[in-house]
């Protein structure tokens, strides 16, 4: 099973922590106001942990799928 970090836009305030701890995951789209998880074949499980860590709004979790 595959995890993927996810990004709950209801409650982000893009504060951009996770960008700051995590460039290569996360990103502040500019076109459409809002924070995104870049697609990526595996994540990094320290540095999206440590992100959901730090999340102020607690916004910011794990999925996982099946492939």
């Amino acid at each position: 099973m595959k995890r993927i970090p996810v990004i709950d836009l209801s409650c982000c305030t893009e504060c951009q922590g996770c960008v700051e701890l995590a460039p290569e995951v996360f990103r502040y789209n500019d076109d459409t106001a809002m924070m995104e998880v870049i697609e990526m074949p595996e994540y990094p499980v320290a540095k999206v942990d440590e992100a959901i860590r730090d999340c102020p709004e607690d916004c910011i979790s794990w999925e996982g799928t099946s492939e």
